[in-house]
């Protein structure tokens, strides 16, 4: 037995000591084996924004319910339960997130979040003592109703045998149904508005293909198999219906055309047989009421009192609607009025002033004598100037200008950069046409959807996600065509996608197409010169 003296046994001692500091910088170190399990944990694939087919069809809603003025109604929701026990996903959060993103501009809702155990809403009425809380006035109610798994389900599949080869291949796919049931209520009454009610399925679909092959070399048995299965996600496909179901639902509590945001029109059969159904479910009080309010307001057809009580000066401005809206001019109120009122394309036609009086039977004329003829444009306005197709008593001006001036010069590479503003409230759509005629709409775009713009703001050109660059030397243009009120599509360009080009030979003749149906336009144009 050997015995270590005191220096060498603290020489030990300190050895053993600072094996234990490496040991542990090795385990808890960034190259450690900590660090690698933590590593191999994580999730590889990075985090990206939930974007659904309906995201811009939220945003188009919110720049609906900012045209139409809606602001600061309160609401609130306990989620979407799912009656089917088969879906488990957070239907209320995924309710605010849809809400949030109808509302960042518009304010249209304030959603009020109550949560807790049993009857929420009942809670919090017991709760309207505090005064710093506010109570909603209406609330979204709605449920997953049908989950079927397997609707209908395909597979197909052959497969071939030799002495020394064996092969196989497959196909299977499955749809699966989800439905999804909508409404709004009022939250003291706890009476569900029919109006408001929507019910909507998707289709998921699973599906997969396999092959196999298999043989012998030799003594050797050989065997392959390929699979390559894709579902879509339950998850994905509740957060994509709840959306849809939303923007129908508080589409038509607002009573804007929603269905703009979901690229359709009031003549998609679907459509309107939703809006016969909203139809229907209203009392004659509560139609003669839409009238009154349609007709009346900014239209300025109806000047009487709205109390839901016809009277002949409602049933003259019916029938002078009627005429310019191409309906049977008789006065009455029926499905076909309600239905071009509820469509934003038609509803801009009330804007118009009646070429010659209606005479519906039994009721006398309210329009006065025909508005004189537009004067002829001159022959020549500088370049950027307002050319009236008709007197403005308000002197409304389209003003459309570049940082370069009247007759502005870039060069190729550049981009286009100017600013457009109205001098007071009203609508405007702007134009651009290139060296090879090419013209697209440039506002209203996808990107900002409103063509309404206030008297006190202005707007870059183009404005939104885009840019346009020149690219070729040559002549080019811009123009705005502009009024204080609602200007009419012409029926040429109603419907076609903004960025694309259009069927026209020039941005001329799109003016031209403008100022033969609204009086009232004002055009602003520039002259571009591009230089390499």
């Amino acid at each position: 037995m050997s015995v270590l003296s005191p220096k060498r046994l603290s020489l030990v001692f300190s050895l053993l000591a600072f094996s234990a500091v490496v040991s542990a910088q090795q385990n808890l170190g960034p190259s450690g084996p900590a660090a690698e399990a933590t590593s191999a944990a994580g999730p590889k694939v990075p985090a990206t924004k939930t974007i659904t087919s309906f995201t811009q069809a939220l945003r188009c809603m919110d720049q609906l319910f900012l045209a139409h003025g809606k602001q600061g109604i309160v609401i609130t929701s306990a989620g979407v339960p799912d009656e089917t026990g088969k879906v488990r996903t957070g239907t209320k959060e995924m309710v605010i997130t849809a809400v949030a993103k109808m509302t960042l501009q518009s304010n249209a809702f304030e959603f009020i979040d109550f949560h807790g155990g049993g009857d929420d809403l009942a809670r919090l009425f017991e709760a309207r003592g505090d005064a710093g809380r506010k109570i909603p006035d209406y609330y979204i109610r709605g449920s997953i109703t049908q989950m079927d798994d397997n609707t209908v389900r395909k597979s197909k599949g052959a497969g071939i045998s030799l002495f020394f080869l064996d092969l196989g291949y497959s196909e299977d796919a499955s749809f699966d149904l989800l439905s999804m049931d909508m409404s709004v209520g009022e939250a003291a009454t706890r009476k569900i508005l029919p109006v408001t009610s929507t019910s909507n399925t998707m289709v998921m679909v699973k599906g997969g293909k396999s092959g196999e092959a298999g043989g012998k070399l030799g003594k050797v048995g050989l065997s392959f198999n390929l699979d390559n299965s894709r579902s879509e996600g339950l998850g994905a496909t509740t957060r994509a219906l709840l959306e849809l179901s939303l923007i129908e639902t508080l589409g038509k509590f607002t009573q804007v055309p929603y269905w703009r945001c979901l690229d359709t029109d009031i003549t998609n059969p679907l459509i309107r047989d939703q809006a016969r159904e909203s139809y229907d479910m209203l009392q004659d009080k509560e139609r003669i009421l839409f009238i009154q309010r349609k007709l009346g307001g900014s239209m300025n057809r109806y000047k009487g009192p709205v109390d839901g009580v016809a009277n002949d000066e409602l049933k003259q401005a019916v029938g002078e609607y009627q005429a310019t809206a191409g309906l049977v001019a008789n006065g009455q109120i029926n499905f076909d009025l309600y239905a071009s009122l509820l469509d934003d394309v038609q509803n801009s036609l009330a804007a118009l002033p009646a070429i010659k009086p209606l005479n519906v039977p039994g009721v006398a004329s309210a329009i006065g004598a025909p508005p004189p003829a537009p004067p002829a444009p001159p022959a020549y306005l500088p370049p950027g100037a307002s050319t009236p197709s008709a007197p403005s008593a308000s002197a409304f001006r389209v003003n459309l200008d570049s940082e370069k001036g009247g007759r502005p010069a870039y060069r190729v590479g550049e981009f286009l950069n100017m600013n457009l503003s109205l001098s007071s409230d009203g609508t405007a759509y702007c134009y651009y046409e290139d060296n090879a005629h090419n013209t697209a709409r440039i506002f209203p775009n996808q990107f900002q959807s409103n063509p309404t713009l206030k008297g006190s703001s202005s707007v870059r050109l183009p404005s939104g996600g885009f840019k346009i660059r020149f690219d070729q030397p040559g002549r080019e243009k811009v123009a705005c065509i502009g009024a204080d009120r609602e200007l009419v599509v012409p029926k040429t360009l109603v419907g076609a996608k903004d960025l694309t080009p259009l069927p026209v030979k020039s941005v001329d003749e799109i003016v031209n197409q403008f100022r033969q149906i609204n009086p009232a336009a004002m055009v602003s144009q520039i002259d571009i010169t591009v230089n390499r």
